[in-house]
């Protein structure tokens, strides 16, 4: 696992797979994340956590993507933002093992239709995130985010410090 960042150079976008490929193609001429931080981690969706009469716990699959994320962000050594922020959030959910590979190519760079709700990806990922790149959650004002299908399970996150006028809306 590692953080990496798509860089912006004349030839074009460093880095790309076949999903971030067919994104481009999907988005020509829309606005699209300018520099996002990649955080090469197959997004997991939070879950509440259980009590029981001895313990609270997350479930496992929520408590090790939780492990992994902080493993990752370990190494982050920067000055947390205080402002109020603006929230780009791109999932890439992996490609569940048991689709055939025809649906496969079928669904991969398509929005994902899981079951699981967007904001529940957007609540495990900003807790993760709370302290590395800004001090609390709720500096967050503006969120957007989107969820993908990839073979190449992560999470692209875009953060922005909002100004004066930027946060009145009309």
């Amino acid at each position: 696992m590692e953080i990496s960042k798509v860089i912006n150079k004349p030839s074009g976008l460093v880095q790309l797979d076949r999903t971030a490929r067919l994104y481009q193609e999907l988005h020509k001429g829309k606005q699209v994340m300018d520099n996002p931080i990649v955080f090469n981690i197959a997004p997991v969706v939070a879950s509440r956590a259980r009590v029981t009469r001895w313990a609270t716990y997350f479930p496992k699959k929520y408590a090790t993507f939780r492990e992994e994320f902080a493993e990752l962000l370990s190494d982050y050594k920067a000055i947390p933002v205080t402002g109020l922020l603006s929230v780009r959030l791109d999932f890439y959910v992996q490609l569940p093992k048991s689709m055939s590979n025809k649906k496969k190519l079928e669904k991969e760079g398509k929005h994902c239709d899981n079951n699981a709700d967007i904001d529940n990806y957007i609540k495990a990922t900003l807790d993760g995130l709370e302290g590395h790149y800004y001090e609390n959650d709720k500096q967050i004002v503006i969120i957007r985010a989107r969820k993908y299908w990839s073979d190449n399970g992560r999470i692209e996150f875009e953060q922005r410090e909002l100004k004066g006028e930027e946060l009145v809306t009309k």
